[in-house]
Formats: C-alpha cells, sequence, structure tokens
C-alpha cells in the first residue's frame, strides 16, 4: 500500500501543478460564470441502483504501473460499450499518468447513450465546475487523497450543480469516513482483493434513529476497490436490465483489448 501511496502522492502533485497552469488561463470565475447559464441533459446514475446491479464499464488508455492498456482507439471501445448492456461508462481524463483526457470524454459521450463518469484525481472545485461544462454526470472522489472536509465540500458542491459523486474507499476506514459525509443513505459497492471477497454495506438509520447495516451486493455512493495495479486481466459481469448480462473484460499486456458480450 506504500507504494500506491507514493504514486497517489505524485499524481496529486502533479494534479495541483496542473490546477495551476490551468487557473492562470482560465480563472474559476469563469467556469462559474459559464456554469450560472449552462444546461444540458443530465444522465441518471443513482436512481439507476433503485433497479437493481449496474455496471460501470471503463475507458482507462494506460496506467503507472500496467502501462499502455488498449492498443487501438479508444473510441472503438466507446462503441463496443454503446452497443452493450453496460449502464454507465467511466472515462480517465488524467493525461499524464492515464493517458486520458477532457477531449475523449467529450467525445465519448457525443457517441454513446449511458451515464458518464469523470474518473481522475479531483482535489478542488475548480475540476468540479470543469466536470460539469464536460457535461459528465457523475465524477470520482477518493477518500485516500481528501480531507473528511473537502470530500463534504466537493459532494454538496457537485450536488448544487446537479451532479452526482462516486466515492472510492481502499479500506474499511475510508468507508466509514465516506459514509459520515452524508446523513443520508450512502449505497456501496462490492470488491474483490486476490482470493478474498470483501463485501461493503449500505448503512442507513432506522426508525428509532439507530444505524443499520443494509448489505447490497452492488450499490451507489461509494466505490470499494482493493488499491492493487494492475488489476488485469479483470472480468465484470452484473446483470443488465436491458438484455440479460454482459461481460467486460480487459486485458492488460501488450495486445491490451476490450471486448464486450452478451452471457445472458
Amino acid at each position: 500500500m506504500d507504494k500506491n501511496t507514493n504514486i497517489l502522492d505524485r499524481i496529486v502533485e502533479t494534479k495541483r501543478s496542473e490546477l495551476d497552469a490551468l487557473k492562470a488561463v482560465r480563472p474559476l470565475e469563469s467556469l462559474q460564470k459559464e456554469a450560472d447559464s449552462f444546461k444540458t441533459e443530465r444522465r441518471p446514475f443513482r436512481t439507476l441502483f433503485e433497479k437493481g446491479p449496474v455496471l460501470i464499464a471503463e475507458i482507462k488508455p494506460r496506467s503507472p504501473s500496467a502501462g499502455k492498456l488498449i492498443a487501438d482507439s479508444p473510441l472503438e471501445i466507446a462503441d463496443l460499450y454503446a452497443k452493450s448492456d453496460a449502464d454507465v461508462i467511466s472515462v480517465l481524463t488524467d493525461a499524464d499518468y492515464f493517458g486520458g483526457s477532457n477531449d475523449l470524454l467529450e467525445r465519448v459521450r457525443a457517441r454513446v447513450p449511458q451515464t458518464i463518469l469523470r474518473k481522475d484525481f479531483i482535489i478542488d472545485e475548480y475540476q468540479v465546475y470543469e466536470t460539469l461544462l464536460l457535461k459528465a454526470d457523475v465524477y470520482l472522489l477518493i477518500a485516500a487523497i481528501l480531507s473528511q472536509d473537502e470530500l463534504a465540500k466537493l459532494i454538496a458542491l457537485g450536488e448544487s450543480l446537479g451532479l452526482e459523486t462516486l466515492v472510492e474507499v481502499h479500506d474499511e476506514a475510508e468507508l466509514e469516513r465516506s459514509l459520515d459525509v452524508r446523513s443520508t443513505l450512502v449505497e456501496t459497492l462490492s470488491f474483490s482483493k486476490r482470493d478474498e471477497t470483501h463485501e461493503c454495506v449500505s448503512k442507513k438509520k432506522d426508525e428509532a434513529g439507530h444505524e443499520v447495516d443494509v448489505p447490497r451486493p452492488v450499490g451507489a455512493g461509494v466505490e470499494c476497490d482493493d488499491g492493487e495495479e494492475p488489476r488485469a486481466p479483470i472480468t465484470f459481469t452484473a446483470k443488465a436490465r436491458r438484455s440479460g448480462s454482459a461481460k467486460v473484460e480487459v486485458i492488460a499486456d501488450e495486445d491490451a483489448h476490450c471486448a464486450v458480450e452478451p452471457i445472458g
């Protein structure tokens, strides 16, 4: 975990420098002014989970440890996802470490019908306004790089702009901290680490005001991640509502590819 922490520290340091450069060219006030009159169709995220398990398919061109993950154009992957039973498409927008971009997110959204999740290292309100203007529907927050106060403020800002959030946690302490941010039900995702299966649970208050666990195999609001890199080959299987189930495989090797196929 020390190795992953060091990588996160480097990424966050790079991100702060990147933000300083962006703000010098396009100040926060400029984004806020544009956001005041910005209108776009929002695709659902949280409500998807009310109908059953949800499949999030990811477009990640590369990673710091595994290198190149997509041999061909990421847009070809988007086209596969567009025809699949994936409910949400996650797009990496970090350029330096993951080979993504804001432009990639906009181009993917223009060619798929699914909800779009912006996956980046969001540490500043500037990036939340940026997410709105990119037309993403939901954005990732990583508990490990945010204080409790920062996490709460970034979630609240997104809500005020009509955006939704997904919080990534790596251990039980981060899960508890994330759950404490909200008084309403926070749902979570199951995750696996090596040969062990760790199931996260939702928490809510009963009629007497006592906190109770609500086991859920798949949920929304908090994403549990094992912090291992590379995590490939990886197979995600989830029941989709449109036509049975879908399988998404990401193979991280020199012949990296991504395939989506119906399995039900």
